[in-house]
């Protein structure tokens, strides 16, 4: 495949130039532009033909946001937010999320003498938003051996039920908070059972994105707390750098957060971890769905949750940004329904028994 061309915008030229230096090493990606500012990219987007943006989102001028804005509306572009501010700009970022950028990266996670660790995963990050793919990558996908959870993870016979389901899980990373959004604005105020989300996102950004939601949603959205009762029309936001599982206690369900990491997950919160968790606590009346986002996590939590004849669905890969996630699942004969984002939201009202649903 020819090189991703990335364009850099940050009013820091010590910013850019590292960024620059972190990308020019790397054969499968060319710099094609760094510019200080929202006009200066603007001027020169249409030259440059970039397939990937970073953008930070406090600059002088017309700024990140309405930067944002333009190139959605004149050249969309899968944009990277590299940003470096306080906490208190979460709410900035969950917002430039909203409107089209595609994912965040918070600089104050790594170092800024050894830029090892950001490379890394910015280098990550821009050749799955662009949909690189290394030679020979495609076949040895298609030639891996089945697992020994493909294997267990017969998908359930039966029609589903209305009285089947007690709880909605919920995966996301790349692209999910507007996949997220989509769905909970489709289900409208019918939620007769409560909802747990694991969205990754970087630590003091979830409660501005719960936030978010509950001012924009009919639902009451929070960011979960430790032994919650979970509880109908709520939705519960797993909050960044702990786990959330879901545990019974008598009759109701109960949110457990955990900090240590588990043994086999790198993200924190896990979407396996609240996908298996679900499956001990409510086997098949559990609804999950798992939707846009790279790497793999959450398909090892549907394949129990399928073995447990819970209710199972991803989103299909035209309408994800990232289809990392629900291919993995799918690899794993784990998931019952594949639907584009726009279906998914009604799909879930017909199951959940919405007579009003078509």
């Amino acid at each position: 495949m020819k090189p991703v061309r990335v364009a850099v915008v940050d009013d820091s030229s010590f910013i850019r130039l590292a960024v620059v230096r972190m990308l020019e090493d790397d054969d499968r990606i060319r710099v094609v532009g760094t510019a200080r500012s929202g006009e200066e990219l603007i001027e020169r987007l249409a030259g440059w033909r970039p397939d990937v943006i970073t953008l930070d989102l406090s600059m002088p001028g017309m700024g990140g946001l309405r930067t944002l804005d333009h190139i959605m509306s004149s050249r969309p572009t899968p944009v990277i937010v590299l940003s470096g501010r306080s906490r208190a700009d979460a709410p900035l970022a969950i917002e430039a999320l909203h409107r089209g950028a595609v994912d965040f990266i918070d600089k104050r996670r790594y170092s800024l003498v050894d830029f090892e660790a950001l490379r890394d995963v910015l280098v990550h990050r821009i050749l799955e938003v662009s949909g690189y793919r290394s030679p020979g990558r495609d076949e040895e996908e298609e030639s891996a051996a089945p697992s020994a959870v493909a294997e267990r993870s017969a998908l359930p016979r039966r029609p589903p039920r209305r009285k089947d389901f007690e709880v909605v899980v919920i995966g996301a990373s790349t692209g999910g908070p507007v996949a997220i959004h989509r769905v909970l604005v489709d289900l409208g105020a019918f939620l007769p059972v409560p909802a747990v989300v694991a969205q990754h996102m970087p630590p003091g950004f979830t409660r501005a994105f719960a936030e978010r939601l509950n001012s924009r949603l009919p639902l009451s959205v929070r960011e979960a707390g430790d032994a919650e009762t979970l509880l109908p029309a709520t939705v519960y936001i797993a909050p960044a750098g702990r786990h959330l599982s879901i545990g019974r206690h008598g009759q109701a369900l109960r949110t457990r957060l955990a900090d240590a990491p588990a043994s086999d997950v790198s993200h924190r919160p896990s979407i396996d971890v609240l996908f298996s968790s679900a499956a001990r606590a409510a086997r098949q009346e559990v609804l999950a769905v798992l939707l846009t986002g790279m790497g793999r996590d959450g398909a090892r939590g549907m394949a129990d949750l399928a073995a447990a004849e819970a209710y199972t669905l991803v989103q299909d890969e035209a309408s994800s940004v990232v289809w990392g996630m629900p291919r993995a699942a799918t690899e794993l004969n784990a998931v019952r329904e594949t639907l584009p984002l726009d279906d998914i939201g009604p799909r879930l009202r017909q199951l959940l028994g919405d007579p009003q649903a078509a």
